[in-house]
């Protein structure tokens, strides 16, 4: 199986693309142990519409691809151009802005549904979005993670309300508590956390590697999430540990303003049991075992290989 992902170079559009391949290719190097097997990524930002539009990868010296795989806006155009001009297959991991009977799947989050709505035949939902990790059974739990994000659309930034709830669950633990921030943490707060909370062990984010976090999800015993930090929430359910939500306060009335769908889809992953919100935690200070490890890019290729079964000839 040959794939192809095109590519806009961001960071979470790759994780999606790229978690869906790997998966992909494990099985078919299972299946087809005598068969020659890659991934090829096509990054394709900076060209024109129009270039898009007729896009034939006159450039590329790559093997002819069984799929190709695509997620954001900015790579549709692309990415089914050259499935058109090369006769395969096209899948985009997101909800399109183009219709769905353009792609041969379309696999999205099912919180991107409408309420209401009833999904294409063409689409599979997932839980969250595709990510590249996996658990690590074998390897020693000893740290409990805490992922800081910051303001979004859809959250106030309290700085107080936050160091409550981490002061409280950094008094709780008798384990190693490493916290990273975001982009959008706000400079002082690995400051004030410090000063808060000197049990916590303070790593911000322009000191971490590209592969910072899926190292430390490894090794987490569990795991803390802020409340805006959706994709990440995901990401923490894909190592297996158990997660918490770390609270935070919606912008807007909550109690008159329609959720949207960010908020929707981690309202489904609380009332499903995945993760347990702070308020939660604090009336026995556990965080239950999930139920399942979320494993959406395995369950994805399983369908598709089924769905598809030329893929594997």
């Amino acid at each position: 199986m040959v794939i192809y992902i095109i590519s806009d170079g961001k960071k979470g559009h790759l994780s999606q693309t790229r978690g869906l391949a790997e998966a992909l290719l494990e099985r078919a190097r299972k299946a087809r142990p005598n068969m020659q097997h890659s991934c090829h990524e096509v990054l394709i930002s900076g060209k024109t519409w129009l270039a898009k539009l007729f896009y034939k990868g006159k450039e590329l010296d790559l093997p002819r691809p069984n799929l190709i795989l695509c997620a954001g806006h900015s790579t549709h155009l692309a990415a089914l151009s050259l499935a058109r001009h090369l006769r395969c297959l096209c899948m985009v991991c997101m909800r399109p802005s183009l219709p769905t009977r353009c792609f041969d799947l379309c696999i999205m989050p099912r919180h991107d549904v409408p309420e209401g709505g009833v999904p294409s035949p063409r689409t599979f939902l997932t839980n969250g979005a595709i990510n590249c990790i996996k658990p690590c059974p074998d390897v020693e739990k000893k740290e409990t993670l805490v992922l800081i994000g910051g303001p979004s659309k859809e959250f106030k930034w309290e700085a107080e309300h936050v160091l409550n709830q981490l002061t409280a669950i950094a008094r709780q633990s008798s384990r190693t508590i490493i916290l990273t921030t975001s982009r959008r943490t706000p400079a002082d707060f690995v400051q004030d956390v410090t000063a808060a909370c000197p049990n916590i062990r303070v790593e911000p984010v322009d000191q971490t590697g590209p592969t910072w976090v899926a190292d430390h999800l490894a090794t987490a015993h569990e795991v803390w999430v802020t409340q805006d930090s959706v994709s990440m929430v995901y990401e923490a359910l894909s190592s297996g540990a158990p997660v918490g939500i770390i609270e935070m306060l919606r912008k807007g009335d909550p109690h008159k303003d329609k959720p949207s769908r960010v908020v929707r889809g981690l309202n489904m992953l609380i009332a499903d049991g995945g993760a347990t919100t702070f308020t939660e935690w604090a009336k026995s200070n556990e965080l239950p075992t999930p139920k399942a490890t979320l494993n959406e890019a395995g369950r994805t290729a399983d369908y598709i290989l089924t769905t598809y079964p030329h893929l594997l000839p």
